[in-house]
């Protein structure tokens, strides 16, 4: 059989079933996160904000905290306008809109509680909603802090991955290799990385998972970068299969690194994944060389990416 070797014993089972998808499938995007639409559910309950406010780009969070704040005022402007401007005091603008703008920084400072008194309530009924307004604007704000705070003490292993992996020389025979850095200036300790190929075996047109040997699978530190190397000796399960091999049997290289984040005292985990279209045969990765510079040792974290094409 071509490419992968089926060695006969268990596979691996990370959760993702054996079922062939009759396509090329990616089972962990670029940036780590599961590749996978949970659907069959109604709305609510496949809803889950806490877990997209914190996972979200810090863009989408600020476009929502800033569009929640303006969508909140202007309803409750709207509420203060159709109970009546003249249930205020301190309004002195004559047009609809300019009446409008003046309940709109009112309701502002009453949701921020800061309350400049220029415009002030003097009934039942604005007061009334104001007090609401105001209980809002507390539970709102602390709702946004409790995100803020959880999306900056969550722990995270922020590795940045080479581009590709590469099949390279490697003590007499070949190796399939990648590099991986630490991109913050927090320390990880005890990194360890494990490493198993996705592919259909074209005789059961099954998914089947394959642990893969690494020369060094756990380092005390990470400091600069690691080399990952899993050496193709005969006993690799992708012993003498060429890239055009793994990529007819639609290969995955799944990535999982635990470490410990030295700043948290936390453990901390990343995964991410090569596509059989990732990776270049007959390359070797471009040296990286520290340089010393004002009593410090700095590299170059891009040069992570660089490799040469072997003839």
């Amino acid at each position: 059989m071509f490419g992968i070797k089926n060695k006969k014993e268990k596979n691996l089972e990370l959760g993702f079933g054996t079922k062939n998808y009759n396509g090329s499938v990616r089972f962990l995007n670029k940036d780590g996160s599961v590749n996978i639409k949970r659907k069959g559910l109604n709305f609510f309950d496949n809803l889950d904000v806490y877990h997209w406010l914190i996972t979200t780009t810090s863009f989408n969070l600020t476009l929502v905290i800033l569009g929640g704040y303006a969508v909140l005022n202007t309803v409750f402007a709207l509420v203060y306008y159709i109970l009546g401007p003249e249930n205020f005091g301190g309004i002195e603008a004559m047009s609809g809109g300019d009446r409008f703008m003046d309940l709109f920084f009112f309701s502002a400072q009453t949701l921020t509680t800061v309350g400049y008194g220029h415009v002030y309530p003097h009934s039942v009924s604005v007061s009334t909603v104001a007090a609401i307004e105001s209980l809002s604007g507390l539970l709102g704000f602390a709702v946004a802090t409790g995100v803020l705070y959880g999306r900056f003490s969550r722990p995270n292993a922020h590795l940045m991955y080479s581009d590709n992996a590469i099949i390279a020389p490697y003590q007499g025979i070949t190796g399939l290799m990648f590099r991986i850095a630490n991109t913050k200036q927090n320390e990880l300790i005890e990194t360890e990385a494990s490493l198993v190929i996705a592919y259909t075996n074209p005789e059961t047109n099954k998914r089947e998972f394959e642990a893969l040997p690494l020369e060094i699978n756990k380092i005390n530190f990470l400091p600069m970068s690691w080399t990952i190397v899993h050496p193709i000796d005969d006993k690799s399960p992708i012993y003498n299969a060429s890239v055009d091999d793994l990529i007819m049997q639609d290969a995955e290289l799944i990535i999982l690194v635990k470490a410990i984040n030295d700043t948290y005292s936390q453990t901390v985990y990343s995964r991410m994944s090569y596509k059989a279209h990732e990776f270049v045969e007959k390359a070797k990765f471009i040296p990286i060389v520290p340089e010393a510079n004002g009593g410090k040792i700095k590299i170059k974290l891009t040069d992570i990416h660089k490799y040469t094409k072997l003839e």
